[in-house]
C-alpha cells in the first residue's frame, strides 16, 4: 500500500480496542497547532469563552490549546487508552457526560464524533445532552468530516507522514448506508493492521435540521476555521430563557 524504497502490508483482524483512537492519536501537533492556533484564538475573544467542555476529546490535543489560550477545559472521551494525563478529563458516553449542566461556556464535538453514532436519533440525542451542559447564550461547537463525499465514488485513501518514515493511513469505503473507516500507522516495507470504525455520513445541513429539534440555531463563526480538505465547522446557539 505504502511505497517509499519498499512495500507496506495492510491487513486487517482483530483489532486491539480503542486502537483507531489511538491512530489519530499518533498524528503530531505541531503544525497542527500552528494552524488552528489563530482560529481558536479569535473564537476565544470574540465569545469570551472561560471553560470549555471537549466531546470526544482524544489525547486532548484541543484541550492543551484552549488551557494555552488561557481557557478552563475538560474533556471525556469513550476511548479510555488514549486519554491524557495531565489535564481533566473522564471517560464517558456523549450520551450521557458525567458532568454538571449549565455550567459550559461552550461544548466542543469535533472530528467526527457526531458521525460515530449510528443513527440521527442518538445524533439528536448527543446534541441536547451537550445543550445541557453549555449556559445560556453559550454556543456547540460541531465539526466533521463529508466522509460520504470520500467514498462516493469507491474506497479512498488519506494519508500522513509521520516522524521515523512511518505514514498515517486511513482508508474510507462504503459500507450501506455508513462509511467504514480503517485507520492505522504503517511503516513502509512492513506489515500492519488497520482498525476498523464505521461512520454515518453527516453534514452541516443535517446537523443544522437535529439542531432545531433540540432548541438549537446556527450562528455564524467569528472567524474561518483552519483549512481541512472535506471537513465542515457549524456553530450551534444555546437558547435564553425564554427565547
Amino acid at each position: 500500500v505504502i511505497s517509499d524504497g519498499g512495500v507496506g502490508e495492510v491487513s486487517m483482524g482483530p483489532p486491539e480496542k480503542n486502537a483507531w483512537a489511538r491512530a489519530a492519536a499518533a498524528l503530531p501537533e505541531a503544525a497542527r497547532r500552528r494552524r488552528e492556533q489563530p482560529f481558536w484564538r479569535s473564537v476565544v475573544r470574540a465569545w469570551g469563552w472561560k471553560r470549555v467542555v471537549d466531546a470526544g476529546c482524544g489525547a486532548g490535543f484541543h484541550l492543551r490549546l484552549l488551557a494555552d489560550l488561557g481557557v478552563e477545559s475538560c474533556g471525556f472521551d469513550l476511548a479510555p487508552a488514549v486519554l491524557p494525563r495531565g489535564v481533566a478529563v473522564v471517560a464517558a458516553d456523549l450520551l450521557y457526560p458525567p458532568l454538571a449542566a449549565g455550567v459550559f461556556d461552550a461544548a466542543l464535538c469535533l472530528g467526527n464524533t457526531l458521525s460515530l453514532l449510528p443513527s440521527r436519533a442518538l445524533q439528536l440525542r448527543a446534541l441536547r445532552a451537550l445543550a445541557l451542559l453549555v449556559r445560556p447564550g453559550g454556543t456547540v461547537l460541531v465539526q466533521g468530516e463529508a466522509t460520504g463525499a470520500l467514498a462516493r465514488d469507491g474506497p479512498s485513501v488519506r494519508m500522513r507522514w509521520l516522524a521515523g518514515r512511518a505514514v498515517h493511513v486511513r482508508v474510507f469505503e462504503r459500507a450501506g448506508r455508513r462509511v467504514r473507516m480503517l485507520a492505522g500507522v504503517v511503516t513502509p516495507a512492513a506489515e500492519a493492521r488497520l482498525a476498523e470504525t464505521l461512520l454515518l455520513p453527516t453534514l452541516p445541513g443535517v446537523v443544522t435540521r437535529l439542531a432545531r429539534r433540540a432548541r438549537l440555531h446556527a450562528i455564524p463563526l467569528p472567524a474561518a476555521p483552519p483549512a481541512s480538505g472535506v471537513g465542515w465547522w457549524l456553530a450551534l446557539s444555546v437558547p435564553l430563557p425564554g427565547s
